[in-house]
């Protein structure tokens, strides 16, 4: 792994890591797959609505009300996004050539565009287009090369994309604007919390390796015989981390429009949610201060009882005798609420701060909405969204993150067990049930996730005569009740949980022309009732009724009749 002259015993050892690397990265687990396409679908969500704040906010400089003022600002921003999308698509582009390479071996993963839909690329859980998600050779070979010591420096290598990553965040953090009036507006020195955020966002040093004394290069560390789903994901973690200070530096610059004012005259507030996106029961913290603030600025916020609904706008309160947020040495007041609730959620308040004459102002905000939601656990039935009595329900159950075998479900009504890679729940009663899961990472057990499932009875399968189901037939011809005179019970293609269950007859009753019902006990029409029907004349009518059905030896009750015409 390491440079430099090596001793053949050194290098013997190299070959055998190289070759352990290999068979692991061979028999990679799948639910270690499965967990980072989940992990690449929520980081591309994520971007989504990273970039739809990142919209808003070009949208507030642009339409400030005061543009002369805001002009060199908004001249700054659009450049800055400029040069962030354009890393954002060479990132995405990049993302579908290592598909191109992994999946058609094209050195530079030529053709891929046929891996981009709408600019983005396609989901890598595709299984029709990402058929091996553990690939690793030609994605090693396009991104690093054949020596991970030395990676190589081609076009679409991850040496090209360090250099450009690095150079990104060298243009982030040397930001500055002139403004109207002279003053010059540093990012460097007026704000430390973005400035750490890049530096911290953007490290590219030498990466130690497990369980050895030495270190590999952040490119070898990250591409070298990793597996594409995973390498997929490294790239959308990046290209999340330029989002991430795109946003950063256009909130950098809002902020600044005002902040040579002596006054606070044309002031705005800033409210910045730490996440958009809890568990239950976790804590959603945002933080909420002026936009052109001091750290002599008292500020105080207070926050309506209620939640602020879908489409609701901004408005003064009466917040007299409610107790305040007050402002901390830095001047940001902090809101933090534990939310158990789903579903998204926001909230409306008021900031009051002192204008330089000391007379307090208010100013109306929402809190931009978020969502609360269940654990990373995914439960999925795999046939129909209720379960049924009696019966194998076959579901599907997942923790990003976490192995197979580190899972424990249960469900409270009724019994469940593993049965390959899925488990088979088998309700006793109708009603509810809610499956369970609790999940053991690094030696912490915890709960990962329940789901509710109705429990409904096993539905009566239909009547079947002459290739037809019931329960209205219009018409069938002798012929057609002759070829097999046994009537039975199955269910139809459309409802997927009859596939492999044992639907028998027990007996049902023919009724030909409003005679007196004939019993057929199994199913099989008696002699006596096929010398009748051989009597009928076209539009005469034949009803089969009481027709008594199980399934799996279970009885779920009389089927619907069957009614046709001779025709």
């Amino acid at each position: 792994m390491a440079g430099g002259k090596e001793t053949p015993r050194q290098k013997m050892i190299g070959m055998m890591y190289l070759v352990l690397t290999a068979l692991l990265a061979m028999n990679i687990s799948k639910d270690v797959l499965n967990a980072f396409i989940q992990i690449n679908r929520g980081m591309v969500k994520n971007a989504a609505n990273a970039e739809q704040r990142a919209d808003a906010t070009m949208l507030l400089l642009d339409s400030w009300s005061d543009a002369t003022k805001a002009a060199p600002f908004q001249t700054e921003a659009h450049k800055f996004v400029d040069e962030s999308d354009a890393l954002i698509k060479y990132i995405i582009e990049l993302k579908a050539r290592v598909l191109s390479a992994s999946i058609n071996g094209n050195a530079d993963g030529a053709g891929f565009e046929a891996f981009l839909e709408n600019g983005h690329l396609i989901d890598i859980g595709d299984k029709e287009k990402v058929s091996k998600p553990d690939e690793n050779q030609n994605t090693t070979a396009m991104l690093i090369g054949s020596e991970p010591a030395n990676p190589i420096e081609t076009p679409w290598s991850a040496v090209e994309l360090r250099k450009k990553l690095s150079a990104f965040s060298e243009r982030a953090a040397a930001v500055e604007v002139t403004d109207v009036k002279g003053k010059v507006h540093k990012l460097a020195e007026n704000s430390p919390e973005t400035m750490n955020l890049i530096k911290s966002t953007f490290v590219f040093e030498d990466l130690s390796v497990p369980g050895e004394d030495q270190k590999e290069k952040w490119e070898t560390a990250l591409f070298y015989h990793t597996p594409v789903a995973a390498v997929i994901s490294h790239l959308s973690k990046l290209e999340n981390d330029v989002i991430l200070v795109k946003n950063a530096v256009l909130n950098y610059l809002t902020s600044q429009i005002n902040s040579s004012d002596l006054k606070f005259s044309d002031v705005t507030v800033a409210v910045v949610p730490k996440q958009s996106y809890i568990m239950r029961g976790d804590s959603f913290v945002a933080e909420i201060y002026l936009a052109a603030y001091n750290k002599n600025s008292s500020t105080r916020v207070y926050m309506s009882s209620g939640e602020a609904g879908e489409n609701a706008k901004p408005e003064l309160f009466d917040y007299s005798g409610m107790t305040p947020i007050t402002s901390g040495s830095d001047g940001k007041c902090k809101f933090k609420i534990n939310q158990s609730a789903l579903g998204s959620h926001s909230h409306k308040g008021v900031i009051v701060y002192q204008d330089a004459d000391g007379a307090d102002k208010a100013i109306p905000f929402i809190v931009p909405a978020y969502t609360v939601g269940e654990a990373s656990c995914v439960i999925s039935p795999m046939n129909m969204m209720v379960l049924y009595k009696g019966i194998d329900n076959p579901i599907e159950v997942s923790v990003p993150g976490v192995d197979a075998g580190g899972l424990s479900v249960s469900i409270n009504n009724g019994s469940l067990s593993k049965s390959g890679s899925f488990y088979n729940a088998v309700p006793s009663s109708e009603g509810k049930a809610t499956v369970s899961v609790t999940a053991t990472l690094n030696g912490r057990q915890f709960s990962a996730g329940t789901k509710e499932f109705e429990v409904k009875r096993l539905p009566s399968p239909m009547p079947k005569l002459g290739g037809k189901f019931g329960p209205s037939v219009a018409s069938l011809s002798k012929n057609d009740i002759m070829a097999n005179a046994f009537v039975t019970c199955d269910y139809p293609p459309e409802f997927p949980v009859g596939k492999g269950l044992a639907v028998t007859l027990g007996s049902c009753d023919i009724s030909i022309n409003g005679g007196l019902s004939i019993n057929c006990p199994g199913g099989r029409i008696p002699q006596s009732a096929i010398s009748q029907i051989n009597a009928l004349k076209p539009g005469q009518v034949v009803v089969i009724s009481g027709i008594d059905a199980r399934v799996n030896g279970q009885m779920v009750g009389s089927s619907s009749s069957l009614a046709f015409k001779i025709k």
